[in-house]
């Protein structure tokens, strides 16, 4: 007989971001800015001094210190990785058990639930109200009875850009003290309501953050976890030795070192959302039957459409070389340039 699967990843499907070239993409949550010239040189530069036949350093030392600087935490809080995929990976397998529950809201990034069920947990669905907020005490309530040793939710959300004040955060965080409360706050530089100064207060409490959206370095893959000693010490001790790549960490580091670029770069993404907003409202209220969005604290609007048509516009878009994001009866539209966020307009007007 020949070698089979296990039933685990035998029907498991791959993760299909949208591939080809195409002039205008909009699907991805990237930022829309390259780093700069003279940032990028000093990057290179780190890296041609590099000595590659030698391993990285194991805690990315270098990133650590410079990301707590950036961020107001402690060095010795964080933990980097290869992406924050990496390290969504490692907390289910670290923080959980296998046949622990844990649970997710709906809607919300789908990969918290496969990384969990391939770390053989039970995966619980939270479903958020009719305005994709999240109902705190329904969310202890729900908790409370399972027994979830885990929560993980986005704030602000991927993919809706609804977020949930920080007040609510810590109310959950207060109200579940036996349940570990993971806020993935990759989209939290566009919005202010952070909990990150709170990890050392809370035993329960991890922060993830990433280099991929507002620090504009989606290609370097660089994540970082944030929590009290105790969470930091269990996840640095069973991540891979030498995970982060030793260019990874040259580029991390030179990226924070230049805090008043990143902030000048979180402000240019913060208008073009916000002018990509009023653009996609003013459509709204000229075709009110057939689109309707919701208010985004992210880089990015959430539009509804009526059955059907998402999916039309999506590939009437996409056959005119611009690629959105097709989520159902949504459509998610990243913010882009000026002429970008011009041309999605104008092709929404058109086949509206």
């Amino acid at each position: 007989m020949s070698y089979q699967l296990n039933k685990k990843v035998r029907d498991l499907e791959p993760y299909e971001p949208i591939s080809g070239n195409y002039p205008i993409r909009l699907d991805a949550n990237e930022s829309f800015l390259e780093i700069p010239p003279e940032v990028k040189a000093d990057m290179l530069s780190r890296i041609s001094l590099l000595h590659l036949n030698r391993y990285p350093d194991p805690l990315a030392a270098g990133v650590c210190e410079r990301a707590g600087r950036y961020l107001g935490v402690k060095p010795e809080l964080i933990t980097v990785g290869n992406g924050s995929d990496e390290l969504l990976t490692l907390l289910t397998q670290v923080m959980m058990s296998k046949g622990e529950k844990m649970i997710c809201t709906s809607p919300d990034f789908s990969m918290y639930q496969c990384y969990g069920y391939l770390a053989e947990v039970e995966c619980i669905e939270f479903k958020k109200d009719a305005s994709f907020r999240i109902n705190v005490d329904a969310l202890i309530d729900l908790i409370q009875t399972e027994g979830a040793r885990t929560v993980i939710f986005s704030n602000p959300c991927n993919p809706t850009g609804v977020g949930l004040p920080r007040a609510e955060v810590i109310r959950l965080i207060e109200g579940v003290p036996e349940c570990l409360v993971v806020v993935d706050e990759a989209y939290m530089e566009f919005w202010d309501q952070s909990v990150l100064d709170c990890v050392e207060k809370y035993d329960n409490l991890m922060v993830l953050k990433t280099c991929s959206k507002s620090f504009r370095m989606a290609g370097i893959r660089c994540g970082l976890a944030i929590a009290n000693r105790t969470l930091t010490n269990a996840l640095r001790a069973a991540k891979s030795p030498y995970n982060v790549n030793s260019m990874t960490q040259a580029a991390a580091e030179t990226l924070f070192d230049y805090p008043a670029e990143l902030d000048a770069a979180t402000q240019a993404v913060i208008h073009s959302r916000d002018a990509l907003y009023d653009s996609v409202r003013a459509l709204a209220e000229k075709f009110p039957k057939k689109l309707s969005l919701l208010p985004t604290n992210a880089n990015f609007v959430y539009i509804k459409m009526p059955a059907g048509q998402a999916k039309r516009i999506f590939e009437a878009m996409k056959a005119e070389g611009v690629i959105v994001r097709c989520m159902g009866d949504y459509l998610r539209i990243t913010c882009g340039t000026e002429h970008e966020n011009a041309e999605v307009v104008r092709l929404l007007e058109v086949f509206l």
